[in-house]
């Protein structure tokens, strides 16, 4: 791991940092104590809920200025910090450059990408540091915002940000709940629809200037949601491709595949193949790896 680099700047590190996590299953996050992998983390004052990514370890900064993630092997890490603000206050910040103090500072190295509902995200070079920086933040229902600033050597750059999108996207404002693997046991025969059901997934791409989304609501109603963007760089996802829809969904199978069945208000059917990596702790929709995240439009 990379030298630990103390946050000075204000808008980061004031009013409310992860630092007072703590879930019903552990003990309060405290200076020195390690977290592992699919261990979920909760601060129950402010509802907030965070779950660390599978390889992954986290705790917090010996200042417990801020929560930090990083791989079990590898280099690079992610700093979690947290506070109140609006959208327009994280695109500002995201906007100009960032003191990380130790010499290290982050220069913005393109726009402002709107990545996902309430969720931007800026990428940033790193004067100080052989490393490539990118910064998400989401924006809650609760007005918090919650920064992940991820710094990595730019070989291993874009494994890193999918890794931290799938911490990002683990946040919630609600009661813990079971990991998602353990919703699975370990014998790989549980129905699919019920794993499925209230799930918010998603999987998100940026590079080479062009930035695309893709996300299904699937709600406990049977209902489901589903909006995908891409475009250039400058003038936001939508400018290139949109594709919004609703509709009903169900799911067939059990354990390691499964079948997710979309009937479009349209009145045509979508047919995707579902996988379940237990090992790595991975779910695949069509073939493609989607993230899982707290469900804030429907349950």
């Amino acid at each position: 791991m990379s030298p630990r680099l103390r946050t000075t700047a204000p808008a980061w590190a004031a009013a409310l940092c992860l630092a007072a996590l703590a879930a019903p299953a552990i003990a309060q996050i405290e200076p020195g104590r390690v977290y592992e992998g699919g261990e979920r983390l909760s601060d129950p004052e402010t509802g907030l809920t965070l779950t660390v990514p599978g390889a992954w370890r986290a705790q917090l900064t010996p200042d417990e200025s801020a929560l930090i993630v990083a791989p079990v092997e590898g280099e690079g890490y992610v700093l979690v910090l947290a506070e109140s603000m609006s959208d327009a206050d994280a695109r500002a910040q995201l906007s100009r450059p960032i003191d990380m103090g130790d010499g290290v500072i982050l220069m913005p190295a393109g726009p402002v990408q709107q990545v996902g509902a309430g969720h931007l995200s800026a990428p940033f070079t790193i004067v100080g540091a052989a490393l490539l920086g990118t910064i998400d933040v989401r924006l809650t229902s609760t007005g918090l915002g919650v920064a992940f600033i991820l710094l990595s050597p730019p070989d291993i750059a874009e494994a890193r940000q999918e890794s931290m999108r799938e911490l990002a996207l683990s946040l919630g404002v609600e009661e813990p709940a079971a990991r998602d693997a353990a919703a699975q046991a370990s014998g790989g025969d549980d129905a699919w629809e019920p794993y499925l059901r209230g799930r918010y997934l998603a999987r998100f791409y940026t590079g080479s200037g062009y930035t695309e989304s893709t996300e299904l609501w699937l709600c406990s109603s049977g209902e489901f949601a589903y909006d995908s963007q891409g475009g250039g760089f400058g003038g936001g996802a939508s400018g290139a491709m949109q594709s919004r829809g609703q509709g009903r969904w169900s799911a067939t199978g059990a354990g390691r595949t499964g079948t997710l069945i979309l009937e479009w208000s349209s009145g045509e059917r979508s047919t995707l193949d579902l996988e379940y990596d237990y090992e790595n702790d991975r779910l695949y929709v069509g073939g493609q790896r989607m993230l899982r995240g707290n469900n804030e439009r429907c349950r």
